[in-house]
C-alpha cells in the first residue's frame, strides 16, 4: 500500500528544515566472498558487512550549511536517530529557489 510523505517534520540538532525530499537508505552492502575454487556457472557468494553505514540524505529550502561533522539529533517521520553531517551543499540556478543537500550518517 503506498503511503502519503506529506506532513512530516524534519529537524536535526534542533533546527527545522523546510524539506522537499528525504531518501532514507540502510547502509552497507553486501561483501562478496567468491572465490576462484568455486565451480564454472555456480553462484556468487555473499556475506553481510560487518560494520553497517545507514544514511539519510535529504533536500531543503533555504541557503543555511550545515558544517560537516556536526552531530546530533535527526528527527524524521517519527524516527529519532543520532547523526552525523557527512556532506552538506547549497544549490543556486536560475528560476529556481535555492536549495540545501545534506546528507547524515545514522545509528538508529
Amino acid at each position: 500500500m503506498a503511503a502519503d510523505s506529506q506532513g512530516n517534520t524534519f529537524a536535526f540538532a534542533n533546527s527545522n528544515y523546510t524539506v522537499t525530499s528525504v531518501t532514507v537508505t540502510p547502509g552497507g552492502e553486501l561483501l562478496d566472498q567468491s572465490h576462484l575454487g568455486l565451480a564454472s556457472g555456480s553462484a556468487r557468494l555473499y556475506q553481510s558487512p560487518a560494520l553497517r553505514d545507514d544514511e539519510v540524505s535529504c533536500e531543503a529550502l533555504g541557503s543555511t550549511t550545515v558544517a560537516v561533522g556536526s552531530s546530533g539529533t535527526l528527527v524524521f517521520a517519527g524516527a529519532t536517530y543520532t547523526a552525523t553531517v557527512s556532506s552538506s551543499s547549497v544549490a543556486y540556478a536560475v528560476g529556481e529557489l535555492v536549495k540545501q543537500s545534506i546528507t547524515f550518517k545514522v545509528k538508529s
